[in-house]
């Protein structure tokens, strides 16, 4: 029998057992976080991301823009609406795994789907959820949902992140292979979308582990501990997965510009496939590949310098309101 606990202490939450998978259910839900959103805040995400974009910094480009003032980066909706898995966990009375350091359930994919733009002074109240368990080809994953409303109760995002579920230490890790360079997509001129190249870095990893983080967290993870990710499945550092969906959500954003992204209908995906690691300059590529008088289809695909892809990405672009 658990004990459900609410704003647990570190000595609390590292004496709870271990959230596994058969103790997860769906519908397993934390309390609802409230974020009030600030320019500042704002300017602390582009940092992170790297994108530097001046409808987001700067106040006379922001007046001349679509907007008429300031607006938060698409992806900025990961900061302002955190997924709290670790407590919903805490809420049915278990810790993270990566909490108490024994394994770490990784990204594999997520999805962002927007209902209108959040600016500064907005307030944001969040819910997330585990929304569904799934297995597939012998592995396990786990389906959580976050929800952003306004205090009016409306919707201004939602997105689903799913996270691979191992067994326990280093489990799935496999050895290194000769590296194959993976085709490039074939893209006609008409159809490209413009290229983002980032070139990660562990400070680059870490100044967005530290920064974009809203509510406290204890134990460690994959991205910023080498002792820890050493155990896990990726055998090292890497980078959060949303902080690659943040730059395939920046190719279309240069592309048509935020506001085709802040519209009902609009969503972005991306789905990791190998990890993002510091050290990696790593390009995503889109194109075009369905147009009707309203949205635009793209598909996306991430690849580092050595050629393999690091994962791929659908989007859905609202180009007229």
């Amino acid at each position: 029998m658990t004990t459900a606990l609410a704003d647990p202490s570190e000595d609390q939450i590292l004496a709870l057992p271990t959230y596994h998978w058969d103790a997860a259910a769906p519908g397993d839900e934390a309390p609802q976080f409230s974020y009030t959103v600030t320019r500042e805040a704002i300017a602390t995400y582009c940092k992170a991301v790297r994108n530097g974009n001046p409808l987001y910094l700067d106040e006379a480009a922001a007046k001349a823009g679509p907007f008429g003032r300031i607006v938060a980066p698409p992806t900025f909706a990961i900061m302002a609406a955190p997924l709290r898995r670790n407590e919903v966990m805490h809420a049915k009375g278990y810790a993270a795994p990566e909490e108490k350091g024994e394994y770490q359930t990784p990204y594999v994919k997520a999805e962002i789907r927007w209902s209108r733009p959040v600016f500064p002074g907005d307030t944001v109240i969040s819910r997330v959820y585990l929304e569904d368990k799934l297995e597939r080809r012998g592995k396990r994953f786990a389906q959580w949902k976050v929800e952003g409303r306004n205090p009016a109760g409306d919707p201004l995002f939602d997105y689903t992140y799913v996270t691979i579920w191992p067994d326990g230490p280093g489990v799935g890790t496999k050895p290194e292979t000769a590296v194959v360079p993976d085709p490039l997509p074939e893209i006609a001129a008409a159809d490209a979308l413009p290229l983002v190249t980032k070139l990660e870095s562990q400070e680059a990893i870490d100044c967005y582990g530290s920064t974009t983080k809203v509510r406290p967290r204890v134990g460690t993870n994959l991205h910023q501990d080498p002792e820890f990710a050493q155990r896990t499945l990726f055998g090292g550092t890497a980078n959060a997965g949303v902080a690659t969906l943040a730059y395939c959500s920046e190719m279309l954003e240069l592309a048509y510009g935020p506001q085709a992204l802040l519209r009902p209908g609009a969503r972005v995906e991306f789905k990791a496939i190998r990890p993002v690691r510091a050290g990696d300059e790593i390009t995503t590529r889109g194109k075009v590949v369905a147009r009707d008088a309203r949205t635009h289809g793209v598909e996306l695909w991430v690849h580092g310098q050595d050629g393999r892809l690091r994962g791929v990405g659908t989007g859905t672009v609202v180009v007229q309101a």
